[in-house]
């Protein structure tokens, strides 16, 4: 009987642990408690900006070479894209000024393609690697500066991947010629697919597991907090496009948009990490 005892207790301890930590709706923590980790964690480590800052000179380069090349794309920063902008951000934007319509894949000869989608990748690639770094600074727990490098390109893998799936979905509904409605509607159809994703990253980096595990997990997060997920993509969308408009104080259109790239990557980049951050550590506290 004892034997009996001590198994039955071994599966409910099992049992116990394998059940998620939060699973009712709207069960997680708030807009606030998650502001004020964030903005706790800024403020005790200024160094968290660095990995964005790096990432965001980059996107400046990208977003310079962008418009001397034959591709044919253009720059929207704020407000020439309209005062109220919609946007809901995978992940931080390293060239926030750019303005690229999924229609540039038509026609384009197989070279130019090739190209395109390489520079694509490099860049997702590395808002992937600036993610894993301010993801692992931002953590209390991690040891180093820098994360582990499978888990790095675990990370990367995951955001080329994701990366490429939004792409294909705003080339196949083409909002740009879908009107303002059709691209509202195309809008809120992946928003809570971007919510569910939210808090993978840090899955990923900081807890060490492999993508698909990290998403499952994530799932847990985006059902206690869907609003204030939503509230977070929907602020830093904003504040991403909003500060492009430092690009009018440059005398030129190159400078201009070098400026508003680094500002707007580095500020977005690092808010949006520690925002990460900060749900996933409240959530394990």
């Amino acid at each position: 009987m004892a034997t009996d005892d001590s198994d039955s207790d071994t599966v409910t301890e099992g049992e116990t642990n394998s059940e998620p930590l939060v699973s009712n709706l709207g069960a997680g923590p708030g807009l606030r408690s998650i502001l004020a980790t964030a903005f706790a964690l800024l403020r005790g480590r200024p160094s968290l900006a660095i990995p964005f800052a790096v990432a965001g000179a980059l996107g400046a380069t990208s977003t310079v070479a962008r418009l001397e090349s034959p591709y044919p794309v253009g720059l929207a920063p704020f407000p020439e894209g309209g005062l109220v902008r919609l946007s809901l951000p995978f992940v931080p934007r390293l060239e926030p000024t750019v303005e690229m319509s999924p229609a540039i894949l038509t026609g384009m000869k197989p070279r130019f393609l090739v190209s395109f989608v390489g520079w694509q990748v490099a860049i997702s690639a590395a808002t992937a690697v600036a993610f894993a770094g301010c993801l692992w600074l931002a953590d209390a727990d991690t040891d180093g500066l820098t994360p582990p490098l499978d888990r790095v390109a675990w990370l990367v893998a995951y955001v080329v991947v994701i990366d490429s799936v939004l792409f294909g979905a705003l080339f196949l509904s083409n909002p740009a010629s879908a009107g303002v409605g059709l691209a509202l509607v195309a809008l809120f159809t992946l928003a809570p697919f971007l919510v569910w994703l939210f808090v993978a990253p840090a899955i990923i980096v900081v807890g060490g597991k492999r993508p698909i595990a990290a998403v499952i997990e994530s799932l847990d997060y985006a059902v206690a907090s869907p609003g204030t997920i939503l509230a977070i993509l929907v602020g830093l969308g904003y504040v991403g496009y909003a500060l492009t408009g430092v690009s009018r104080l440059a005398s030129s259109t190159t400078v201009g948009a070098t400026l508003a790239t680094v500002l707007s990557a580095t500020v977005t980049g690092t808010a949006h990490a520690v925002a990460v951050t900060a749900l996933y550590r409240i959530r394990l506290q």
